[in-house]
């Protein structure tokens, strides 16, 4: 089994990883019902650090491709499988379908503030509040952003609701680049955030899910206006004001 080195420059190292079991997947190296690699092994294959294989590996456990038999994990879905459901949520990010991922994200989000208000701990807060502390230290690093939805996820206590987050936000990654240059995008979503980690805070479920819809309209707000980037044109002119 001869994995290609991946190049860590890219932000999407989970993805890459994926693309690339994928491939010895299709290509017979790993067979469904066989064991994966050891993460040692297939860390040192892959060229990549374990924090991002065993990130890709919890999608791909997520998505119901493994599963974990003690130390193993266990291929159980063939690479067709694996590419449908990544194919899946990477169109939902596609300018033509952006209004329903946008009202799945809603419904998701929305969901889990309503959750995290009532059972977010205070080391969840904790954890919550380092993510926007991250975001005013390190503007430019978007995985920031990443980070604090997780955040809130975990801090709902419900297992589904933060993997299906975690999936999603891992595999769009690049969404929030598109914007991330922008004039004032990056302010008025720090503003957001804090708006919500607040209301989370005080335990204001209403608030709470306010204050997502309302971040959640900055995207479509941005879209609307910057229809280049929303396609995913990084250089794409801006418009004039």
């Amino acid at each position: 089994m001869a994995f290609e080195k991946i190049q860590n420059t890219n932000p999407r190292i989970p993805e890459l990883i994926m693309q690339s079991l994928i491939k010895e997947i299709e290509s017979g190296e790993i067979a469904v019902g066989g064991d994966l690699p050891s993460e040692r092994d297939l860390a040192e294959a892959l060229g990549v650090g374990r924090g991002s294989l065993r990130e890709c590996l919890a999608i791909l456990e997520f998505m119901g491709a493994i599963e974990s038999r003690g130390n193993r994990k266990v291929l159980v879905r063939d690479a067709d499988y694996i590419q449908k459901v990544t194919s899946w949520i990477e169109n939902a990010s596609e300018l033509n379908t952006q209004q329903t991922f946008n009202e799945f994200r809603r419904v998701i989000e929305t969901g889990i503030v309503e959750l995290a208000c009532e059972r977010a701990t205070e080391e969840d807060l904790i954890a919550i509040e380092k993510t926007l502390e991250a975001m005013e230290v390190s503007p430019d690093d978007y995985m920031n952003d990443v980070a604090f939805h997780d955040a809130v996820a975990v801090a709902s206590h419900n297992s589904m609701l933060a993997s299906t987050i975690h999936l999603v936000n891992n595999l769009i990654a690049d969404v929030r680049i598109r914007f991330w240059d922008l004039p004032y995008y990056q302010e008025r979503t720090l503003i957001s955030h804090k708006n919500i980690y607040e209301a989370i805070k005080a335990k204001d479920v209403r608030r709470a899910q306010l204050e997502m819809i309302l971040h959640l309209e900055i995207v479509r707000e941005f879209s609307e206006k910057y229809p280049g980037r929303s396609r995913g044109e990084i250089d794409a002119p801006l418009p004039r004001e």
